[in-house]
C-alpha cells in the first residue's frame, strides 16, 4: 500500500505486479499517489496494434510523459474542426507535456508495432482519462462542442537529439534539460531533466531542500542514496520521491556504467 504522507517513497518496478488500466488494454504499475492533488505517477504499458478512432481533450489536467521503449503513434489536432490531424510516433526518449485543451487521440492506422512502455505523471484528476466531465470527446462528425479557452499543442522533445551538456552545478556530471514551462499549482512538477552521473564521480553531496514534491527514476545504472537517515540502493527502474524540505544525500556506490536519472521537480542542486 502506498503511503503518500511519508517524507519519501521508493518503488522498484520489477518488484511490482501489473494491474488493469481504464484505457483500452493498457496495464500499469502505480509508482506513487498524491492524495492532496489526486495525482499519480504510473509506469504504463500500451500493447501493440491500433486503437478505435477517437479524439478528446482534458479541461484542467496537465499530463506529462517520458517514453521508455517501443513506439506509440498518437494523433494530434489543431482544433475541433481539424479532422485530418497529424500523427506523432512517440519512441524511447520522447518527452511529451500536454496542457489542458490539447486535442489528441488514436486511430487504427498506423498501429503501434511493438507496444510502448512509458512513465506518465499528472497534475491531478485520478483516473481522469475515463472521466466524462474532465475528458471531453471531440467527434469527427456533426457539430463539435464549443469551448471558452483556446486550444493548445503539446510540447514534444526527442531527448536523444539533445546533446549532453555540462551540468551547471556538478563537475563531471552531464544533463539534458527538458521542461520549458514554469512550475505552478496547475502543472506537473518542474523542472524536468535527464542527468548522467559518471562512475568515477563518488563525491557525496546533500541536495538543497526541495521546494515541491520531487522524484527521480533510474533509467540505467544505479547509485546509493541516503534519505531520512536511511540508506537505499537505487537500481535501474527504481522510483524515489521526496517531499518539500527533505534533503537526500547522494551519490554513493555509483555503478560501473554510471547512472542516468530522469529528474522531476528538482535540478539536483547542492545545499
Amino acid at each position: 500500500m502506498l503511503n503518500p504522507s511519508k517524507n519519501h517513497h521508493i518503488a522498484q518496478v520489477d518488484d511490482m505486479t501489473w494491474e488493469p488500466h481504464v484505457m483500452g488494454e493498457s496495464i500499469r504499475k502505480v509508482l506513487d499517489l498524491d492524495a492532496d492533488r489526486d495525482s499519480y505517477v504510473h509506469y504504463r504499458y500500451v500493447p501493440p496494434g491500433g486503437a478505435p478512432e477517437g479524439r478528446r481533450l482534458h479541461l484542467s489536467i496537465n499530463e506529462t510523459f517520458f517514453f521508455l521503449g517501443g513506439d506509440l503513434p498518437s494523433w494530434e489536432f489543431d482544433s475541433a474542426h481539424d479532422h485530418a490531424g497529424h500523427v506523432i510516433d512517440f519512441n524511447a526518449g520522447t518527452f511529451m507535456d500536454r496542457m489542458p485543451f490539447s486535442i489528441h487521440g488514436r486511430r487504427p492506422q498506423p498501429p503501434s508495432r511493438t507496444g510502448s512502455t512509458l512513465l506518465i505523471w499528472t497534475s491531478g484528476g485520478g483516473e481522469f482519462e475515463a472521466d466524462p466531465v474532465e475528458s471531453i470527446q471531440i467527434p469527427f462528425t456533426g457539430k463539435p462542442p464549443t469551448f471558452d479557452a483556446p486550444f493548445t499543442k503539446p510540447t514534444v522533445i526527442d531527448s536523444r537529439a539533445i546533446k549532453w551538456e555540462a551540468h551547471p552545478l556538478r563537475t563531471g556530471w552531464r544533463w539534458r534539460p527538458l521542461s520549458t514551462i514554469a512550475a505552478s499549482a496547475t502543472t506537473t512538477e518542474r523542472p524536468v531533466s535527464l542527468v548522467y552521473i559518471p562512475p568515477e564521480n563518488h563525491d557525496v553531496l546533500a541536495l538543497a531542500p526541495a521546494p515541491r514534491r520531487s522524484w527521480v527514476f533510474v533509467l540505467s545504472g544505479g547509485l546509493g542514496v541516503e534519505i531520512d537517515g536511511q540508506s537505499a540502493d537505487l537500481k535501474e527502474n527504481t522510483y524515489m520521491r521526496w517531499n518539500p524540505g527533505v534533503t537526500p544525500i547522494l551519490p554513493n556506490n555509483v555503478s560501473p556504467v554510471g547512472c542516468t536519472l530522469l529528474c522531476v521537480g528538482h535540478d539536483l542542486s547542492t545545499g
